[in-house]
């Protein structure tokens, strides 16, 4: 893990002096928690995700917080996110696209994704980016944490990009990650912490989100729902 400002970066942070694993105790009692499968835009949430999830939502109930099961109903940033974040994939692979037949396929879709579109769009999508941040930011001046799932479905085939379809119902190529880009435009502290497995023994993750800044409060809450749902121990059956 490397963390500090670096003079190369206009963009890093000066260094907070935090000690972070020395501070991952404390009371829980009076935090307000926010729990949704939804954030306004998912396209569909595997149901058996969608249950491990909201029960581990209640081990924050058990540790005092305040929670609640919500449904922001935020515009969905995906094209957005796709712009900026396949600008910058495309923008890093210039050099190399006289080389087509040696870029993996998956990755070349993230470059085409980019190329086909005019300048003017990538710019448009920082913009829609600041305009998106008023979204969240006026929800976490109610809430401490959100928690959500961290991917839509549970995890499929090495090999495949998408999954295709989930719980029977077709998805767009970027349909089973609704939860964590939202907090890569935002700047926002996430973890995700193993919450549980499928009935297949696939493993399922909730994703814990906090204000900007409060990368302690993220991982005090992480190292707490650990201690209240131990996982390392847990072993799904193989045969």
């Amino acid at each position: 893990m490397c963390a500090g400002p670096d003079e190369r970066d206009p963009y890093s942070l000066p260094a907070d002096g935090a000690r972070y694993a020395r501070g991952l105790g404390g009371d829980f009692k009076a935090l307000r928690v926010a729990y949704t499968d939804d954030l306004g835009f998912a396209e569909v949430v595997d149901p058996e995700v969608s249950a491990v999830c909201a029960r581990a939502a209640k081990a924050f109930r058990e540790l005092g917080c305040r929670v609640d099961e919500v449904q922001p109903k935020w515009p969905s940033m995906m094209e957005c996110w796709e712009q900026i974040f396949c600008g910058g994939i495309a923008t890093r692979m210039a050099p190399y696209l006289d080389q087509r037949d040696l870029i993996e396929p998956g990755l070349l879709r993230f470059i085409d994704a980019t190329l086909k579109n005019p300048p003017t769009r990538y710019v448009q999508a920082w913009l829609d980016r600041l305009n998106w941040w008023q979204h969240p930011r006026a929800f976490f001046e109610k809430y401490d944490l959100l928690l959500t799932p961290t991917i839509a479905c549970a995890p499929f085939k090495v090999g495949l990009d998408t999954p295709g379809a989930i719980a029977g119902r077709a998805v767009s190529f970027y349909g089973w990650i609704p939860f964590t880009p939202a907090f890569n435009l935002t700047g926002q502290p996430a973890a995700s912490v193993p919450c549980g497995f499928t009935k297949d023994g696939l493993p399922i993750g909730l994703q814990i989100v906090g204000r900007r800044f409060a990368d302690t409060l993220v991982l005090r809450a992480s190292a707490a729902f650990e201690r209240a749902r131990p996982w390392r121990q847990q072993r799904p059956s193989i045969g």
